[in-house]
This record gives C-alpha cells, sequence and structure tokens, in this order.
C-alpha cells in the first residue's frame, strides 16, 4: 500500500521561508517538515510550460516509494527545456529516447549520460509540446538514512545536490521514463499552501547551446544546489 499524504497542519507551511539559521547552526530550509505538508498537484498543475513550471516546481516534494520505505525530498533547483531550445532533447522531434517530452505534461523522462549517470524530468505543457524541467537538487526530507547507504554514506547536503545524485538516491531509473508522476511508486506532490520562497534566476549548468538563456531557477539562499 502507498503512502497517504493528505494536509495537515497546513497552517505552517505558508510561513516557510528558503533558509533559516538557526542558533546551534544546523542547515533549517524544509528540514524537520511533515511529507503531510504536501498534496497530489490539481488538475492542470503540468499543463505549463516548462519555463513556468520550473518555478512551480520549487518547493514542490518527489516522492518515491519501494521495499526498503518512501525516500522523498523537496525540489530546490531545476532547469527549464524547449522544443525550440537548441540545448534540449526535444530539438529535433520525437525519438525513441525523448518521447516522453512529447507526451501530456506531468511524466518522467529519465535519461542516461556518459553511460553511468541518470537525470530525472518532469514533462510539461499539452501533449506534442516536446518541453520538459530538469530536476538538479533536493533538500533530502524523507527516508535519509535510505539515501545515504545509496550515496555511500555522504553527507545530507551532498546527497542529492545534482541530477545524478539525486536519482541514485531516490532509485529513479529509465524504467521509470514515462511513468505519471500523479501515480506511486514516483509522484510530484505540491504544497497544501503557496510558499514563501525567494527564487534565484541564471543561466543553465553545463549547456554550451542557448547559453543565454536563464532558464535555471533555484530556491535562494539553500545550501542543498548542486555542486
Amino acid at each position: 500500500m502507498g503512502t497517504s499524504f493528505s494536509c495537515v497542519d497546513s497552517s505552517i507551511v505558508g510561513t516557510m521561508v528558503s533558509r533559516a539559521d538557526p542558533p546551534d547552526g544546523k542547515v533549517s530550509g524544509f528540514s524537520g517538515l511533515s511529507p503531510g505538508l504536501w498534496r497530489p498537484p490539481d488538475e492542470g498543475f503540468f499543463s505549463l510550460g516548462a519555463v513556468a513550471l520550473a518555478r512551480r516546481l520549487l518547493g514542490c516534494l518527489l516522492v518515491m516509494e519501494g521495499p526498503e520505505g518512501a525516500v522523498s525530498g523537496v525540489m530546490v533547483e531545476t532547469e527549464a527545456y524547449t522544443e525550440g531550445d537548441a540545448a534540449s532533447h526535444s530539438r529535433s522531434g520525437p525519438t525513441g529516447r525523448n518521447r516522453p517530452m512529447f507526451g501530456p505534461g506531468g511524466r518522467a523522462y529519465v535519461y542516461l549520460i556518459y553511460g553511468m549517470h541518470h537525470c530525472f524530468n518532469v514533462t510539461s505543457g499539452p501533449a506534442g509540446s516536446g518541453e520538459a524541467v530538469l530536476i538538479r537538487a533536493l533538500q533530502p526530507l524523507q527516508g535519509i538514512g535510505i539515501m545515504r547507504r545509496r550515496r555511500g554514506g555522504r553527507g545530507e547536503r551532498e546527497l542529492c545536490s545534482g541530477p545524478g545524485k539525486l536519482c541514485r538516491a531516490l532509485g529513479i531509473g529509465l524504467e521509470h521514463s514515462g511513468h505519471d508522476l500523479r501515480d506511486p511508486p514516483l509522484r510530484v506532490l505540491a504544497p497544501c499552501r503557496e510558499l514563501s520562497l525567494e527564487v534565484s534566476v541564471s543561466t543553465r549548468i553545463g549547456v554550451s547551446r542557448d547559453a543565454h538563456l536563464r532558464r535555471r531557477f533555484t530556491v535562494a539562499g539553500s545550501d542543498y544546489l548542486s555542486r
């Protein structure tokens, strides 16, 4: 049976900020919050274009359920890719690999780079649009012990601070490409209330084509961004 998510104690969500600096020096942000503060997204949530969705996904929860238990993290860094974008996999039309990008919004698009690292994307817009959002980093929330085992005992800030790292930590692979992200085991959940986040916008990382486009979105001040 899958994990149940409902908006319990949702009144505190509206007070969350991107980062806090408690007296003991521990990183705060989303730490210690209940997964119950997120819920299945509304109808039409994924119908936005990739640029708008990339911003909207900040603060959303990515959840993977498996035999070891549920693992999850809050999205703190995203990048948008569109069909007219020279850096996008969809620029030349549908292929066997990028086909999920041309499906409806809210599907997983997973691909392999350097023959060893998986990258996870959320498709966006109506079917045929060829758009997706690359999830570059998460702040771990749930199942941190499981993530550490999968990531060789790394510290919390290093568990999901990059596209390949977060896929390993959550157990995301090519078998999940095309999966509907409204359904278990891999889901995107939206905050129960609008978050108070400061968002930074910049150019994308490791992109040589259309490198001038400012399509990277991050939760300002987060200690969990890609490295």
